[in-house]
Parts: structure tokens; C-alpha cells; sequence
């Protein structure tokens, strides 16, 4: 996958009406204390928000995006988010004199052991000039590594877009190959801004991502003030018009149910973006047999209508 490396913020665009898809993590109710993950921190997996804990995931809602969080681990395992870390929605700013940039909440996350991706909703765009933008602040201390490898010790920050009809990213800020320390990014809010690829017929669909890699409480990453903003294609909910089933998937296919007649053009990505799959069917029937276990983004475009799908294989 070919990758664009721009510094600043985005926002994502399409046609019809002006109208803003933003985020600034205050919806979501705020729980004190660590988030505890219940699952297996030896394999990939969906987080899920656990009752009482700080949310990691969160349900779109109107104009406000949703996202959601998932964990990959070391090449060589550690405990993850199992011992319970600060991750998630808060309302504890980075220090006493760097509030939020927007409201009074934002996102943490710190002590992973691991990788922690969070993913916003995909947005289709049907814009000349789509753009994104996300504000982020990184705890001053002593990082360690360079990232350029999946361990302990590997420090990394990368935020960016994917764009999944030209199967590229567009970094907003990659350290990896740079220890944190000698990037002068540290203790200050910093928001980012990238324009993204314009029209496309039948529209792109993009994608903001966020990946951290650290294994300590004063490694500590925090993100604010998600922004996408254009001109958007809402006469029509494509969501609306497919079901993926069963969903998680445990046999070697899933059915794709749709409203409309037609082939269906299938675009399978995994948790990081990248394609694994990429097929027609003539029918319901998609063949799953080759997914390992974990999470993945079913592109579904058939006739006019396009959505993307969210499918966890186990």
C-alpha cells in the first residue's frame, strides 16, 4: 500500500449539502478508573466497552462519528490491556495546564503492551476537495525505540487516512523510524490538516485511523477535536440496504443480503487497512475460509450503492 506522509489535521467531504461529521468525545459518558480488556492479549482483538470502565467505543450518533478500538499484539506477546491501563474516553486533561482544545473530554490511551488502533467510521465522499483534521498531544517522558519494530521497548504514534478505492494512506503523523524524543512534538497540542483525493464516480471512501504502540503509564497519547467536514451524499443510507450474516462469522462464509439486484463487487480489508480480498459474487454467498481470526472491513458496491461492513471472523 503506498503511503503519503503529510503533518496536520483532515477532513472528508461529499455531494449534495454542506454538512460536518465531528467528534470531540464529549457524548460519550465518562467512567473514572482503568479499562480492563477480558480478552486473550496473546491474540488480535474487537475491545469492548465493559460496564463501569472508561468507553472505548462509541455508536455514531447523527453528525457526531463513531469509533471503535482494537487490540494486536507484541510479535512476542505481553499482558496488554489485560492489568487495566488508562485508555478511552476521559475527562482527565493531559497536565493541569493543557486542557482539551474542545470541551472538557477527549480520548487517552497509555500502557498498552501492545498495539491499540482506534478506528473511526468510514465516510464515503462525493467532494472535490475532501479534507480531515484531529488535534493530539504527546505526554512529555522518556520514549523508547524507533517503532520500526512490533515489541516492547518499540515506542510509535501514526495517525492517518485510508483511502480505499486508491489503496493509499495518507499519514498525518508517523514516528515510526524516529524515537519520539528528538521530534519535538511532546507537551504541546498539535492539530494536523491534509486535503485529501476530490471526486470519484460512485465515490472514495475514507478512513481515520489511530495506532499506538507503548508499554508505559507516562507514555501517554491524547486525542481531541476530530473534525470532517464537506459537501455530503445523504440522500440515501447505503447501510441500510445490505446485512452481513451471521456476524462474528464462524463457518467458511457469510451471506450478504441486499435490497437491490445485481453483483456485488467485494473489497476485504484488515484491522491495519490493508487488502486481502477483492472479488465479485453473483449472489449472497461470500467465502470466508481463507480469514484467520479477527476483525476485518467488507466494501460492499453494487449498482449506485456502496457501504462498508464491519466483520469479526472467529
Amino acid at each position: 500500500m503506498k503511503k503519503v506522509t503529510l503533518l496536520g489535521a483532515i477532513l472528508i467531504c461529499c455531494a449534495s449539502y454542506a454538512q460536518e461529521f465531528f467528534t470531540s468525545f464529549e457524548e460519550p459518558e465518562v467512567f473514572p478508573g482503568d479499562y480492563t480488556d477480558t480478552g486473550d492479549p496473546n491474540l488480535a482483538h474487537d475491545l469492548e466497552n465493559n460496564t463501569g470502565e472508561p468507553l472505548v467505543d462509541f455508536a455514531a450518533n447523527g453528525e457526531i462519528l463513531g469509533f471503535n478500538a482494537l487490540y494486536t499484539p507484541y510479535d512476542s506477546p505481553g499482558t496488554g490491556l489485560t492489568d487495566g491501563d488508562e485508555v478511552g474516553v476521559t475527562d482527565d486533561p493531559p497536565t493541569g495546564t493543557d486542557p482539551y482544545t474542545n470541551g472538557v473530554q477527549g480520548y487517552q490511551i497509555s500502557d498498552v503492551d501492545g498495539n491499540f488502533i482506534l478506528e473511526f467510521d468510514p465516510l464515503i465522499s462525493h467532494s472535490d476537495a475532501p479534507s480531515f483534521s484531529i488535534d493530539y498531544f504527546i505526554a512529555e517522558t522518556g520514549y523508547e525505540g524507533d517503532g520500526t519494530v512490533n515489541e516492547s521497548g518499540s515506542d510509535r504514534l501514526r495517525i492517518y487516512v485510508i483511502d480505499f478505492e486508491d489503496n493509499i494512506e495518507y499519514d498525518i503523523i508517523n514516528t515510526t523510524g524516529n524515537d519520539i524524543n528528538d521530534l519535538g512534538i511532546e507537551g504541546q497540542w498539535i492539530n494536523g490538516l491534509v486535503e485529501l483525493p476530490g471526486f470519484l464516480t460512485g465515490g472514495r471512501t475514507f478512513q481515520l485511523v489511530i495506532e499506538v504502540r507503548c508499554n508505559s503509564a507516562a507514555e501517554a497519547f491524547f486525542f481531541d477535536n476530530v473534525f470532517f467536514n464537506g459537501i455530503l451524499d445523504v440522500k440515501e443510507n447505503h447501510n441500510t440496504f445490505f446485512t452481513l450474516l451471521p456476524n462474528p462469522a464462524t463457518n467458511d462464509f457469510v451471506i450478504i443480503k441486499s435490497k437491490i439486484e445485481g453483483d456485488k463487487n467485494i473489497a476485504v480489508f484488515d484491522a491495519l487497512g490493508k487488502q486481502v480480498t477483492n472479488t465479485i459474487i453473483t449472489n449472497d454467498r461470500l467465502d470466508v475460509s481463507a480469514l484467520t481470526s479477527g476483525v476485518y472491513f467488507i466494501k460492499i458496491s453494487q449498482g449506485m450503492a456502496s457501504t462498508i461492513k464491519k466483520l469479526v471472523k472467529i
